[in-house]
């Protein structure tokens, strides 16, 4: 694959709330710099399949390179890399791991954002990892510069003014703090790594890591080409691997920390602060599997689930109000841990779903649930049933229960996601934020027509019920079904 056009290629995409962003040098490649060969993993590919950096989207940028041919210089590319970074990645934290020229594009592209007075993506920086960079010029660039015409190789040679007036920059901004006369606005501290190779003739130690750079120092036995072209059990690899761990750990937003343990006793990769112990309660290989009892949920786990609530309100409302929950149970548990957590006191809710970590946070407006609304057996009736149809259609199996049990009920409304009920048709956090919105605005229809209780059926993912239940509240009283094959049992009341 030739570049042909500069532009961001993505490694992996979940979401997540951090892009690390690689960044290749002079006649580098997105994806042939960094790996051995064609039958091996690239260091972005090894990095976003480790398991402990699993909360990190990872990205390789390309851009047009060359020994015998450039269009711009890296101050050039660094303008580039702006703009991709602002269409697709707005709202996101980032960090560069970036190898010889790639290291300037990004050096210019942070002093960019303070020049612009561009605070809002300045402080969304969280780290740089410099792999053999010539900060101050290397003689190869400077040899080569006399007999090829090449932007990018002439940026590169000792004593360019476009490098002394990089360095300089830099010096003013951030070397041990910065000039103390700047304004506090334009103070920005980046944590930053830099690799030399004791092998590397193309750019020299002195060049690959000055004072001025403020960044750990690590001299590994590479040289220039192999530095970038490592597996896991290089230094290289694993150092990077523990600067982006650390990044993501110093970026996350405090948060109480709860386990609820429902089928069997759970083991996450967090401590808990608050930890729950429901599993005499819950037994899935029983048939039928063993649920609370209706009466189990209003005194044995929903009491339980206040005092969790009170600590989280006593300890954490004021450092932001974020609980994270890691639980494995029923969905009707999910519904009343996200109703006790509500939106309305303020909580952000952020659920394991699927070794991700989705949060209440965010809201995809585009995103519209789709409600069909089927009359009941008694229009006087004062009860209407929801069914949540996410994962699969379960409206014609609670039909036929409400017939079998001859519940009266004046109208059914079943909401799907906008392409129909599928494993897939809620992709993200946002998407289910707005499917829970959806829910919601549906209660609260049926409550101003009158209803005074809601009998509820649910079919998604354990994250969706919820958050589901952290938007269902101040609403009419609300009765949660769960499923027992082959008919439906009275849940938890929300």
């Amino acid at each position: 694959m030739r570049v042909k056009n500069a532009q961001l290629y993505e490694v992996s995409e979940k979401n997540n709330s951090i892009a690390v962003i690689f960044v290749h040098g002079l006649g580098g490649h997105p994806i042939k710099t960094w790996r051995k060969n064609e039958l091996s993993k690239s260091l972005p590919e090894l990095l976003r399949d480790d398991v402990a950096l699993n909360e990190l989207d990872f990205y390789s940028y390309g851009y047009v390179t060359g020994k015998t041919t450039s269009k711009y210089d890296f101050t050039d590319a660094a303008e580039l890399l702006s703009s991709d970074i602002q269409a697709q990645l707005k709202n996101k934290d980032i960090v560069f791991v970036a190898h010889s020229m790639g290291g300037l594009i990004v050096q210019k592209y942070i002093i960019n954002l303070i020049e612009k007075f561009d605070m809002d993506n300045l402080k969304k920086l969280k780290g740089a990892v410099y792999l053999s960079v010539p900060f101050q010029g290397s003689k190869w660039a400077s040899m080569f510069s006399k007999v090829l015409v090449n932007k990018q190789i002439k940026s590169m040679r000792k004593a360019n003014p476009l490098l002394v007036k990089l360095e300089n920059s830099w010096q003013k901004y951030f070397f041990r703090g910065g000039d103390e006369n700047l304004p506090d606005i334009l103070k920005h501290t980046i944590p930053q790594i830099a690799f030399h190779g004791a092998q590397d003739q193309v750019v020299s130690n002195v060049s690959a890591s000055p004072l001025y750079i403020g960044a750990k120092i690590y001299k590994v036995d590479q040289n220039h080409r192999s530095i970038c072209k490592v597996d896991e059990k290089s230094s290289v690899f694993k150092s990077i691997k523990n600067f982006l761990a650390d990044v993501k750990k110093t970026s996350e937003p405090e948060a109480m920390i709860l386990h609820v343990h429902g089928y069997e006793k759970q083991e996450y990769p967090i401590q808990p602060d608050v930890e729950l112990d429901w599993t005499k309660y819950f037994d899935s290989s029983a048939k039928p599997r063993v649920l609370p009892k209706l009466d189990e949920w209003s005194t044995k786990l929903s009491p339980q689930l206040k005092l969790a609530t009170e600590t989280w309100s006593q300890n954490w409302v004021k450092k932001g109000g974020r609980v994270r929950i890691y639980a494995k149970l029923c969905l009707p548990g999910g519904l009343l841990i996200g109703n006790r957590f509500s939106r309305t006191k303020g909580a952000i809710v952020e659920v394991e779903h699927y070794n991700q970590m989705w949060s209440s946070e965010k809201v995809d407006n585009t995103f519209k649930a789709i409600t069909k609304r089927t009359p009941g057996n008694n229009s006087q009736s004062k009860r209407a049933i929801i069914v949540l149809s996410v994962t699969s259609n379960i409206q014609p199996q609670v039909e036929k229960y409400l017939e079998k049990v001859n519940e009266d009920y004046c109208l059914l409304v079943n909401i799907s996601p906008p392409n129909g009920a599928d494993q897939e048709s809620i992709k993200n956090n946002e998407e289910a934020v707005a499917y829970a919105k959806g829910v919601k605005a549906v209660a609260d229809d049926l409550n101003r027509q009158g209803i005074e209780e809601v009998y509820l059926f649910l079919n998604c993912p354990f994250s969706v019920a919820v958050f589901v239940g952290h938007h269902l509240t101040a609403t009419c009283h609300i009765q949660v079904f769960d499923y027992v094959v082959p008919d439906y049992t009275l849940s938890c009341r929300l």
